[in-house]
């Protein structure tokens, strides 16, 4: 197997993988219209997010571990996984007491939310204390690997964000931004050191302005409420849209109700159930026999001829159920009645030009086909499918013995034919019809 081919398989196989969906996909298999539903499937998703966020803060403990390898640090590091793996076991109790059960679900949303950030202030005072001059004057010092965690923070306030909760943004914001600033003023530059170096606080706030420490801090806390801000905008906009997904899709299922209600009452007035006796389904294959020759006589394509049958016997082989009790999911509930009813408008269809083959039919032996009803009969009938049926249908109906005539022979049969019923076909069927009216005669006989 060569590189490309291993390439190919692998592609294809991550491509048709639903893992992605299964585990942080927001809206996999849910109602969205059913907020506990809604708020069930974060937790699930961001407790999936925070256990590969553990995973990655426990290697960048590793590798800062590998850098300085102390027993501390180590321990540290061992340590850390027990403990995320408890939060998480924790975490995973709340959530999978279910949808229903909205305390748990909430109490499971501030935890998550508190811990991603605690857990990334964790990393930030690991490598700060590791890696920065100012804690670690003998070992690896490296400023920029030391505000490195400082980006988790962000990360973390983004994964809050995924909740799209304004009042749990509202209180996690309150209280990152006071935090922030005690770790800027205790972490990132310690003023209590400041303090101790001298005299009075006075003298320290003057140090630290001359330093531009304070603009530093200044500068970390009004970029950490920007972001807060544009989050908290992002939030209320995806809640807009939330919402009115919402609104569309509970006047989408109140539509599909209402649709379902009606078609279900229409094709029970429609299609009431009747019995289909042994001698209208032999008809009906003897008739499905005369329309495949006759369309192939017309010369249709066999896709056309095959559809042309299969409408011939729907009302026969086919019935409309609307039993939807063990369906339970609303779109799939809507999707089987708008099949059903297109089944069942066939149905209604093919019974609709049986029934104008017995009114032509009745017409005529009665003598009171007029004008009038010729011309409203060709108009009813113009496509070539219905007249292939019907002139078929006809035709049977003569050879037949019905409770208002008698059995025709099939010369008298296409003597009335020519006389009678000529006039309600176009001449191109009628013709292919009586010039090959042996072949008829041959079907109807033998079957």
């Amino acid at each position: 197997m060569g590189f490309k081919d291993l390439k190919f398989k692998l592609t294809k196989k991550i491509k048709k993988s639903t893992l992605f969906q299964d585990k942080f996909g927001f809206e996999n298999g849910i109602d969205i219209t059913d907020d506990k539903q809604v708020l069930y499937r974060k937790n699930v998703v961001i407790k999936n997010i925070i256990l590969v966020s553990n995973l990655m803060y426990t290697l960048i403990f590793a590798l800062a571990s590998i850098l300085e390898s102390t027993s501390s640090n180590w321990l540290l590091t061992i340590l850390l996984f027990p403990v995320t793996f408890m939060i998480n076991k924790f975490l995973s109790r709340l959530i999978n007491r279910g949808s229903n059960d909205t305390l748990s679900q909430y109490i499971a949303m501030y935890l998550a939310s508190f811990y991603m950030f605690l857990s990334a202030v964790l990393v930030y005072l690991k490598l700060k204390v590791q890696f920065d001059p100012y804690y670690n004057s003998g070992g690896h010092d490296n400023l920029l690997l030391a505000e490195c965690g400082y980006v988790l923070i962000y990360y973390s306030l983004l994964i809050c964000a995924f909740y799209q909760d304004k009042k749990m943004l509202k209180n996690i914001f309150a209280i990152v931004i006071v935090l922030v600033t005690l770790l800027s003023f205790v972490v990132t530059y310690p003023i209590v050191q400041h303090a101790n170096n001298d005299s009075s606080i006075l003298v320290t706030f003057k140090n630290l302005v001359k330093s531009g420490e304070i603009v530093d801090i200044i500068i970390r806390v009004l970029l950490i409420a920007l972001f807060m801000m544009v989050l908290y905008i992002y939030v209320s906009m995806t809640n807009y849209m939330q919402e009115e997904r919402k609104k569309e899709q509970t006047k989408r299922r109140n539509v599909q109700a209402n649709y379902i209600n009606s078609i279900t009452k229409v094709f029970d007035i429609a299609l009431p159930e009747r019995t289909i006796s042994d001698d209208e389904r032999h008809e009906n294959e003897i008739l499905c026999l005369m329309v495949s020759k006759l369309a192939s006589l017309l010369s249709l394509k066999p896709d056309e001829i095959n559809d042309m049958v299969n409408f011939t016997k729907i009302h026969i082989e086919s019935n409309v159920d609307f039993n939807l009790e063990e369906t339970e999911a609303e779109d799939k509930k809507f999707s089987e009645v708008r099949d059903k009813a297109d089944i069942g408008l066939k149905i209604i269809e093919r019974e609709e030009l049986k029934r104008k083959g017995e009114e032509i039919l009745r017409y005529v032996l009665d003598g009171s086909n007029d004008d009038e009803f010729i011309k409203r009969m060709r108009n009813s009938i113009k496509n070539i499918e219905s007249q292939i049926i019907l002139i078929c249908e006809i035709y049977i109906s003569m050879r037949s013995v019905r409770s208002y005539k008698k059995a025709y022979n099939h010369k008298n049969t296409m003597n009335y034919m020519e006389k009678m019923f000529k006039v309600y076909f176009d001449s191109l069927v009628y013709d292919r019809f009586q010039r090959f009216d042996t072949d008829f005669e041959t079907i109807y006989d033998e079957e």
